[in-house]
C-alpha cells in the first residue's frame, strides 16, 4: 500500500515546499532595455554564491523559468533516523521502505535497549527487499545503511524494459507448463517475483527524487508530470508481476488439466496480452497513439471473451478440480489484460499531454 500512495504524497510534498519559498518580487529595467530581478537572499546564502558566481536560467515547457545554482559548493544528503523503542516490530519494514522511498541517501537505526536478532533480521530482509543499499557501519544500539546508487545511471525506462521482460517471462515459461512442459522452469518464480518488486521500489524512488529535485529531473530527461504517471505504469506492472507469480504457483501445486490447448480459452488469451504490451511497452519512446488504441482494444475484447468463458465454465462438463483450476487460470489472466488496459490509458495520458500546448488568452 505504500507504493500505492507515494507518488501523490511526493506529489503534495513538492506543492507544500514550493508554497513555503515562493514569493513574488517586481521586474525592474535598466539602461532602457534590460529587465533584472533580485534572487531572494536566503537562497543565495543557503547556496553559498556571492557577487559575479554563475546562476542557470532555464525556460520550462510551460513557459516559467528555473533558476539553479551552477558553482554552489554545497552539497546536500537525505538523512533519516528510526528509533525502534518507537514503533512496533510489526512496523520495521514499513517504516525502512518509508526512508528508502523518500530517497533518503542515510537511514540509522537506533535502540537504547540494543538491537536484537529479530530487529536484525528485517534489516536484511529490507536490504534483500532495495536495490543498492548496504550496512555502513553497525554496533549493538544503532545500524547506519547508505544508499549506493546514483539515480542517474538507473534510466527510468530501462528499469521499466526489465520489470516487463521479467513479467513476460513469467508468462511465457507459464504457458510451456500448461501445454505439456517441465514445471521445473517455474522453479526461480518467487525470485521472478521479488525482483519486480525490488524495481518498483527502486523507480518510486527515482519519481519521488524526480519531483523533489531539479537537477534529477533534467538528468532523467523527464518531466515532473510525466515521472508521476511513469510510477502509475510502474505499479501497473508490479500487479501484473503478482498474477504472473499466482499462475506459476497454480501451475506447481495443482494439477494441470490434461488436453488444455494453446488455441482455446483461457490460454487463447495469452498472445494477444503479449503482443498488446509489448506495443505499449514499445510506446513509452514513441509516439503511435494508434498501437496504443488497437492494444487496448484487443485488451478489452479478450478481457470480454474471458468473462463469457469463466459464466459458462461451470456448465461444461468438467471435473471439479479440472474446472476449479481453469476458473483460477482465467481469473488471474483476466486481472493481467485488465492490468494492462490500465497502462494503455495511462500512454494515452502521457501522450495527450506530450502534445499539448500553453496559449497566452486575453
Amino acid at each position: 500500500m505504500k507504493g500505492i500512495y507515494f507518488a501523490s504524497n511526493a506529489a503534495r510534498y513538492v506543492e507544500r515546499v514550493a508554497s513555503n519559498k515562493s514569493e513574488v518580487r517586481k521586474l525592474q529595467l535598466t539602461g532602457g532595455s534590460t529587465y533584472i530581478v533580485s534572487l531572494p537572499k536566503r537562497w543565495v546564502v543557503e547556496h553559498q554564491l556571492s557577487a559575479k558566481d554563475e546562476v542557470r536560467i532555464e525556460w520550462r515547457p510551460s513557459g516559467s523559468l528555473r533558476v539553479s545554482a551552477e558553482t554552489t559548493s554545497v552539497r546536500k544528503r537525505r538523512q533519516v533516523e528510526i528509533d525502534l523503542q518507537e514503533i512496533s516490530r510489526d512496523f520495521i519494514l514499513d517504516h525502512l521502505i518509508g526512508a528508502y522511498l523518500s530517497g533518503a541517501q542515510k537511514i540509522r537505526i537506533i535502540s537504547k535497549s540494543g538491537i536484537d536478532r529479530e530487529h536484525r533480521r528485517e534489516l536484511r530482509r529490507f536490504i534483500q527487499t532495495t536495490r543498492g543499499v548496504e550496512i555502513a557501519n553497525e554496533s549493538d544500539y544503532s545500524v547506519e545503511m547508505i544508499t549506493l546508487l546514483n539515480p542517474a545511471e538507473m534510466p527510468l525506462h530501462s528499469s521499466l524494459n526489465r520489470m516487463y521482460l521479467l513479467v513476460s517471462s513469467q508468462i511465457r515459461d507459464v504457458v510451456e507448463v500448461l501445454t505439456g512442459g517441465d514445471v521445473t522452469i517455474l522453479e526461480d518464480s518467487e525470485e521472478r517475483e521479488k525482483e519486480v518488486d525490488a524495481l518498483r521500489l527502486l523507480l518510486e524512488r527515482q519519481v519521488g527524487q524526480i519531483l523533489e529535485s531539479a537537477s534529477i529531473e533534467t538528468s532523467f530527461g523527464t518531466t515532473r508530470w510525466e515521472a508521476a504517471e511513469l510510477s502509475n505504469i510502474v505499479r501497473t506492472l508490479e500487479r501484473i508481476g503478482d498474477h504472473c507469480y499466482i499462475l506459476s504457483r497454480l501451475c506447481v501445486y495443482q494439477e494441470v488439466p490434461n488436453n488444455l490447448s494453446s488455441a482455446e480459452l483461457p490460454v487463447s488469451v495469452i498472445p494477444i496480452w503479449q503482443s498488446s504490451i509489448k506495443q505499449l511497452i514499445a510506446n513509452l519512446r514513441k509516439r503511435k497513439v494508434k498501437e496504443i488504441h488497437d492494444a487496448k482494444s484487443n485488451l478489452e475484447s479478450a478481457i470480454m471473451n474471458l468473462r463469457e468463458y469463466e459464466d459458462s465454465l461451470w456448465d461444461m462438463k468438467l471435473q471439479s478440480t479440472d474446472a476449479l483450476f481453469l476458473d483460477k487460470l482465467s481469473e488471474s489472466l483476466r486481472r493481467i489484460l485488465a492490468y494492462t488496459v490500465d497502462m494503455a490509458e495511462i500512454l494515452i495520458n502521457i501522450h495527450t499531454h506530450r502534445n499539448s500546448t500553453e496559449v497566452t488568452i486575453g
